[in-house]
């Protein structure tokens, strides 16, 4: 058995996406490193069979989580409680969000070496926005502020999309976790996220931006130095809503070969109303322009790929990455 665990935490809004996902982690990492799972809350007994039986076919463990396991938290909090729920034989965790989609070999993250108490995580966005440029650094500086971070700490602030954790010392740390955002009460923008780069200190290995890539990036003029190899969809829409910049049909398509494959699944697509789409559509050529202004014409570009020249696993990849509209 290996000593490494997949994991995926999600509730049946994100089944299918997680589902699409853990199929491209087991694509990508070696049976021998580690095992792929689905652990789901919540879903209804007709969506676990369904989700069992795709999962069973494509070698992803798909396991039920009861509510009481988790103190009642919601799957996007379930991360913090991987101890109580994940097999007693598994000394490592790579938890990814749904969100996501795995283009290259997750090896060397997989075996990358974490000692106990310690977990692996890419810096979040903000960090790189931390200034006095525009009303959104500010506006992020402000942000920092409110929770009692000082922009100094604030540069280690990491994004809780991929964590490559030690399970010595993690349900700890959860447990400290979901105490603070108990106490949150809902004052926080990113509630679970807030909370576990609260209680951190100390405990966070910075981690390449390859393994967490928002996808937003790609209009940064950052992908070809990253080669990112795990793409965060950060924000909406999402990539089983369909083709919209800054990616295309080839993004789209796992989800609509995953229920060409497992037509049990087919219901959990969801379908977009035509105005939906053209607004995505208008919403997302909008946001290439600013996104290239605010991130691949400023300082914060220079910040991006000086924070990956410092990371252990800043090595050249074979990588697949996303060809912008009108790249060669």
């Amino acid at each position: 058995m290996p000593a490494c665990c997949i994991c995926y935490t999600t509730d049946s809004g994100y089944l299918l996406p997680s589902f699409i996902s853990a199929v491209q982690a087991r694509r990508h990492a070696p049976r021998a490193e580690a095992d792929v799972t689905i652990f789901s809350l919540g879903a209804s007994q007709a969506a676990e069979r369904a989700f069992g039986q795709a999962c069973a076919a494509e070698g992803i463990g798909f396991v039920p989580v009861e509510p009481k396991t988790v103190e009642g938290a919601n799957a996007m909090l379930a991360r913090l409680f991987l101890d109580r729920f994940a097999g007693p034989d598994y000394a490592q965790f790579l938890y990814i969000d749904g969100d996501t989609q795995i283009t290259g070999s997750l090896s060397p993250l997989i075996t990358e070496t974490v000692p106990d108490g310690q977990f692996m995580a890419a810096s979040d966005p903000m960090v790189f926005a931390i200034s006095n440029e525009t009303r959104h650094d500010r506006d992020i500086s402000a942000y920092f502020t409110s929770l009692g971070i000082s922009l100094d700490a604030a540069t280690g602030y990491f994004n809780s999309g991929v964590l490559r954790i030690n399970r010595n010392g993690w349900d700890e740390l959860g447990q400290a976790a979901w105490r603070l955002f108990q106490a949150q009460a809902g004052n926080s923008k990113f509630p679970d996220q807030d909370a576990l780069n609260m209680v951190s200190a100390g405990r966070r290995m910075p981690m390449s931006l390859r393994w967490n890539f928002p996808v937003f990036m790609c209009n940064a003029g950052v992908e070809e130095s990253i080669q990112p190899r795990i793409y965060h969809f950060m924000g909406s829409p999402k990539p089983w809503h369909g083709a919209f910049v800054p990616w295309g049909a080839a993004q789209y398509a796992p989800y609509l070969q995953a229920i060409e494959k497992h037509p049990g699944l087919t219901e959990y697509l969801p379908v977009m109303p035509g105005w939906k789409k053209l607004r995505y559509l208008l919403q997302q050529h909008y946001r290439k322009r600013l996104e290239a202004r605010t991130w691949r014409d400023s300082d914060k570009r220079p910040r991006i790929l000086e924070y990956e020249s410092k990371r252990s696993l800043f090595e050249k990849s074979s990588a697949k990455t996303f060809l912008l509209p009108g790249d060669v």
